[in-house]
């Protein structure tokens, strides 16, 4: 029963979930709740709603009675490419279908004023998606031309009081993810596009430890920690499906025809695994004026195991790697929260200093990683047991070239050299209700 339970909440999380929205180092999703969104994420050592599940469970112990959190961030982003100048003049211009997508945070909490507080969230901490405008034509396609990768954790978690300013949580991240890459095959020999490849597969259930740790000594400091660990997303039978760019006759077949048939024809199987980062966060927030809280938090995400993409096939002459190579990356992060009218307007405001963790060679159509600058606002209203929450946060980051030294950064003719460029826009809408 208890399986069912995660399952169903896993399936209800991926249709609400789109890829398309990294936004944070990597392919991280930092927007877990619409406050902690309007604060710039700077969380850790405040985590006073249901997004403490993920911000910092050991906040629970400091919350009371119980609550639900509905929170739903659209996230629309813009990536653009322009190619590198090439002997006949300008190189192409590409840009991605503008799309919307939703970011879940669910949560119920429970703190009865004992020792022990717990509570069980839904969020989506991993997502990847970068669909091309053209791809018939687009000059990276042969990397991808869509790509997207869905990940929703539900993490139930239990906070202990080991004293009245101490508390130390421990959760379970329950992961499944969703990955969807559409590529052109080459030919081996022509190098043009021969085979439209759908790769398709959904994970299995992975399990790994959270922690959190909260420390106020007095009614204005507050210290906190937070850690998610590592996971590796194992996929067994995914689902390929090739299709002729040419599919020429039945009384003359293409050299496409040919190609698919050498292959053991359209349907495959293919086989992977996907390694994502730790995440841990130290916090400290301080309570300035009655009216005024301010909080910092250094984030580092363990990228470094994020190193290639395997893919094997069923067959063998299409199994392929794609390296990543990336390394460990940090963040920080400012919130401060003002009380315009004491329990009932809050006006919040936040920065974000991003770094990537992608290094030159990697920079693709798959994912065009860079250093970001992140800048948001929001506002909380709270009417007796109800709060509502508004944010927006604009990701600005900066433009990167995959051209080192004058050469392309990476030598596979795939991968176009050019620049690029990208922003997003981040909304969020949240519903508080303790009772």
């Amino acid at each position: 029963m208890r399986k069912r339970i995660l399952c169903v909440l896993l399936a209800a999380g991926l249709i609400i979930v789109g890829a398309g929205m990294a936004q944070a180092a990597g392919f991280n999703i930092y927007e877990a709740g619409a406050r902690a969104t309007a604060l710039g994420g700077a969380f850790t050592a405040t985590a006073d709603d249901g997004s403490a599940i993920f911000y910092n469970a050991a906040g629970l112990s400091f919350q009371s009675g119980s609550s639900i959190n509905l929170n739903l961030m659209p996230v629309n982003p813009r990536f653009k490419f322009q190619e590198a100048t090439t002997m006949n003049g300008e190189g192409a211009f590409e840009e991605v279908e503008h799309k919307s997508y939703l970011v879940p945070g669910l949560y119920y909490t429970n703190n009865s004023g004992g020792k022990v507080a717990f509570g069980v969230g839904v969020y989506a901490p991993f997502g990847l998606g970068v669909e091309w405008m053209n791809p018939e034509t687009f000059v990276g396609g042969q990397v991808s031309y869509d790509v997207e990768i869905k990940t929703v954790y539900v993490t139930p978690a239990v906070s202990y009081k080991i004293t009245d300013n101490l508390a130390l949580a421990v959760g379970l991240d329950v992961a499944e993810q969703d990955l969807s890459l559409e590529k052109y095959t080459p030919h081996p020999q022509q190098g043009q596009n021969a085979l439209d490849t759908h790769i398709k597969g959904t994970s299995d259930l992975n399990i790994t430890p959270s922690f959190g740790l909260m420390f106020r000594p007095d009614d204005k400091l507050s210290i906190g920690v937070m850690y998610h660990h590592e996971k590796t997303m194992n996929y067994e039978d995914g689902e390929v499906t090739l299709a002729n760019v040419d599919p020429g006759t039945v009384d003359d077949p293409s050299w496409s025809d040919q190609l698919l048939a050498g292959l053991g024809g359209s349907d495959q199987t293919i086989s992977s695994e996907l390694n994502l980062p730790y995440i841990l966060s130290l916090g400290v927030a301080y309570q300035m004026t009655p009216q005024l809280r301010g909080e910092f938090n250094y984030v580092h995400f363990g990228w470094s195991t994020f190193a290639s993409l395997d893919m094997d096939f069923t067959e063998d002459a299409l199994d392929q790697v794609i390296h990543f190579d990336y390394e460990d990356a940090w963040q920080i992060r400012f919130g401060l929260d003002y009380a315009a009218i004491p329990d009932r307007l809050n006006i919040m405001a936040g920065y974000v200093h991003d770094t990537t963790p992608q290094p030159l060679a990697s920079v693709s159509p798959l994912l065009p990683d860079s250093d970001r600058d992140d800048y948001s606002i929001g506002i909380q209203v709270k009417e007796g047991k109800w709060d509502f929450t508004a944010a927006y946060m604009a990701v600005l980051a900066d433009a990167r070239t995959n051209i080192e030294n004058g050469q392309p950064a990476n030598h596979d003719s795939a991968y176009p050299v050019g620049s690029y460029k990208s922003m997003a826009h981040i909304f969020g809408a949240g519903i508080g209700y303790r009772f």
